[in-house]
């Protein structure tokens, strides 16, 4: 398409950036370059100093964005011959989610929220369009939070598993998108809420939720997906409010 065109401009559109959020303004500028087709992959952008000028900031904010755009998969550092940019998936990052990710602290009840708001939806999806295959992946899913019991970081990878899953099942390949969009939001999230409440109402919901869509039920699975999420952020909000009183 128009916004992915690989071919190199003959002049960048980089400018000075205003002094608030200036980390951000330069993460925005150089990944819009890349996606713009300023620097194609395998070509190498300007260095700090270029930058620095260019975009009329401190190195440190150039070194931030820059090390953003690395832990995105975006550029490489070559040992004394520059910064890369590298071979990317164009879908991925025209999401306005993106920079949320890489820069925000995500409050978990926020994530909660959505969860609370879209995922009765997805199930409902799931419970109608769900084939073999997806049962099979929900049932494995299960089968992990039932073995890592121990190992609280397995069972929140296998929690969130379960979750994509449903997504896949839903065969709406917005929702998977979006879920693949923001799934380091919903990673820590995920162990955090392990961490804090444990796994017995995973395992409990999860087993339940799952029969229910097996045997097509839409009522019994939206149910039961409203009252997870719900007793999640009532638990959660229990439990800071416990700490507060005993902190005062």
């Amino acid at each position: 398409t128009r916004y992915m065109s690989r071919a190199p401009v003959k002049k960048d559109s980089l400018k000075p950036v205003r002094q608030a959020r200036v980390k951000q303004q330069v993460f925005e500028q150089l990944r819009n370059g890349i996606v713009r087709g300023s620097w194609p992959a395998g070509t190498r952008l300007p260095s700090e100093n270029e930058l620095t000028v260019k975009l009329g900031c401190s190195r440190i904010s150039i070194r931030e964005a820059l090390h953003m755009l690395a832990s995105l998969g975006l550029i490489e550092a070559r040992h004394g011959g520059g910064t890369f940019v590298r071979s990317y998936s164009g879908e991925v990052l025209l999401s306005p989610l993106l920079p949320m990710i890489v820069l925000e602290q995500t409050d978990i009840l926020h994530v909660l929220e959505y969860r609370q708001i879209l995922e009765p939806g997805c199930v409902a999806l799931a419970v109608a369009r769900a084939v073999e295959a997806d049962i099979v992946d929900l049932e494995h899913a299960c089968r992990s939070l039932g073995a890592s019991t121990q190992d609280l970081r397995t069972f929140a990878r296998a929690d969130l598993e379960f979750h994509l899953a449903l997504a896949r099942a839903s065969k709406n390949p917005v929702l998977v998108k979006v879920n693949s969009v923001i799934r380091d939001v919903l990673s820590a999230s995920w162990e955090e809420i392990v961490h804090a409440l444990g796994t017995r109402d995973g395992l409990h919901y999860h087993n339940r939720i799952l029969k229910a869509i097996k045997a097509r039920d839409a009522v019994a699975a939206v149910a039961l997906m409203e009252e997870h999420v719900t007793r999640t952020i009532d638990r959660l909000k229990q439990r800071a409010s416990g700490k507060e009183n005993a902190a005062g």
